[in-house]
């Protein structure tokens, strides 16, 4: 008797599908990305090294990148627990142990009563909703799950340029006010904006030359002029 073939996992179909790398998510322009992406930007140097997907050692080197920085609270980290998304303190990540992908699973990680992270390659949004994600977790369960890393402090820190997309403002007119604005925000999130437009535009011009050199400048007066409301609502509330 013939036996009917067992329909395919999501799990087994994944597998089948990550024969190689999944396609690079870049760190361009607002928003978050999932903290495998991440990693896996940091790893290929913006996709321009390749690699073997199952060496281990370039893997750990970008993991530990990332996670310092998270652990410093360099880079901002959001997961879901209990259904509701929330910030997810760095301390968490500092010294974690990582179940790295296109590894084994192990089963000392999975058995840990200290929080783990169990990454997990991107394919795309259906299977990291479905359990294919980056999560912390302990023997206990997942603490978090969803890890996301904000776009912006992942291009600050590893700019990689010639791999970054500039947007434009106008067809054929490359821009980097996006990456400015993502750094304006953030220079507030840490109490580092002026209360000054001048100086503050002054200060973001500085840090595009800085940390994106090789993307098209943007002059102090540009920069004033199109954060300008904003600033001004956001200096006001600061001093109520």
């Amino acid at each position: 008797m013939l036996r009917r073939a067992k329909p395919r996992t999501k799990s087994a179909r994944a597998n089948t599908k990550f024969q190689r790398l999944p396609e690079l998510v870049k760190p361009d322009g607002a928003g978050y990305m999932p903290l495998y992406c991440a990693a896996q930007w940091i790893v290929t140097h913006g996709g321009t090294r390749k690699i073997n997907r199952f060496d281990e050692v370039l893997w750990r080197e970008a993991y530990k990148a990332l996670l310092d920085r998270i652990a410093s609270e360099d880079v901002k980290v959001l997961g879901v627990r209990n259904g509701a998304t929330e910030t997810v303190s760095g301390i968490h990540f500092a010294s974690c142990s990582v179940d790295y992908p296109f590894s084994d699973r192990r089963l000392d990680l999975i058995l840990s009563n200290e929080l783990c992270l169990f990454s997990r390659p991107y394919l795309d949004d259906e299977y990291w909703r479905g359990g294919f994600d980056d999560s912390l977790e302990d023997r206990r369960g997942a603490r978090w799950r969803r890890l996301i890393v904000l776009k912006a402090d992942v291009a600050r820190y590893w700019p990689f340029a010639s791999a970054l997309d500039y947007r434009t403002g106008a067809p054929g007119r490359p821009s980097a006010m996006h990456l400015v604005e993502d750094e304006y925000r953030a220079r507030w999130r840490r109490g580092e904006a002026e209360t000054g437009i001048g100086a503050e535009a002054a200060a973001l011009a500085d840090w595009l030359r800085i940390e994106h050199p090789h993307a098209p400048p943007l002059k102090p007066k540009a920069i004033a002029n199109k954060l300008r409301d904003d600033h001004r609502r956001r200096v006001a509330e600061a001093q109520k």
